[in-house]
């Protein structure tokens, strides 16, 4: 398979894959707990990330990166030659007060990433939760923006899709197939689930493919673990048919050279399946 920078025009296209870089946890679990008490501690410093997440588009190891606005804000100005291999995140949550609701707000809009030329835009909704509806119209209404008011608009949708808050199995088979099918009804051109705790075969996480209706699907890395992990869910989703991976901590909490290590074990996997 080859390799898809958000940038190509045909990104998303079968027989293709593609690493992603999201940088948004530090909204979600705050930069203690998501740069600075991590074996790469340097994230922390805003100069030093952006030059990073440059440093490993350049080398061709991720095929883009999501930011947060701040974030893709800076990074654009400082490397505007690669605005197109960026998604802006659209809304994030926190998890400061964990009694709440899940939800997220929103902190960017398409027109923010539109007026600098990102290449894309990535939005999270969390089927089963009770704010699931707003969540969902408000992705509705991108795509209407999108499709309506710039009908030759190269702005690529990612649609995160997260079940959580409701008295289901959050990350099993049964539950993460709906959450890409709901996903898929809002045709983005990308969807994010999670690779299903109880995956035990490519013949499993296949189904979370079929169950997202023809759009491709990257699976989330998750919290950091070992390495032998990560290859290993590397594997199941490339045997599958699965579009790539998206991965942040157990990339950028990582040393650069195991980082850069891990990727390429990666790219590896996926370009020989």
């Amino acid at each position: 398979m080859k390799h898809n920078r958000l940038s190509d025009a045909d990104f998303g296209a079968k027989g293709n894959y593609t690493i992603i870089l999201p940088i948004d946890q530090g909204i979600e679990h705050g930069p203690v707990d998501a740069f600075y008490n991590t074996d790469h501690p340097e994230m922390l410093d805003i100069d030093y990330q952006v030059d990073y997440i440059a440093e490993l588009l350049y080398e061709g190891l991720v095929g883009g990166t999501a930011l947060p606005k701040r974030t893709a804000n800076l990074f654009v100005e400082k490397y505007p030659h690669l605005t197109k291999d960026v998604i802006m995140k659209l809304n994030h949550g926190n998890n400061l007060n964990k009694d709440l609701d899940p939800s997220q707000a929103v902190y960017a809009t398409t027109s923010d990433a539109k007026d600098k030329n990102m290449g894309g835009v990535g939005y999270t909704i969390y089927p089963g939760s009770s704010n699931q509806d707003e969540m969902i119209d408000y992705f509705g209404r991108v795509q209407q923006l999108l499709n309506r008011a710039w009908r030759d608009n190269d702005l690529k949708t990612v649609l995160w899709s997260y079940p959580r808050g409701g008295d289901f199995e959050e990350n099993s088979m049964k539950t993460v197939m709906h959450a890409a099918y709901i996903a898929a009804q809002l045709e983005p051109d990308v969807i994010k689930v999670k690779l299903p705790f109880n995956a035990k075969s490519s013949s499993d996480v296949n189904n979370v493919i079929k169950a997202a209706c023809g759009i491709p699907v990257i699976f989330s890395g998750g919290s950091k673990k070992d390495v032998d992990s990560i290859l290993s869910d590397a594997k199941l989703i490339a045997e599958a048919g699965g579009y790539g991976m998206i991965l942040g901590r157990n990339v950028f909490q990582r040393e650069p050279v195991e980082a850069k290590n891990l990727l390429r074990d990666i790219h590896k996997i996926f370009r020989e399946s």
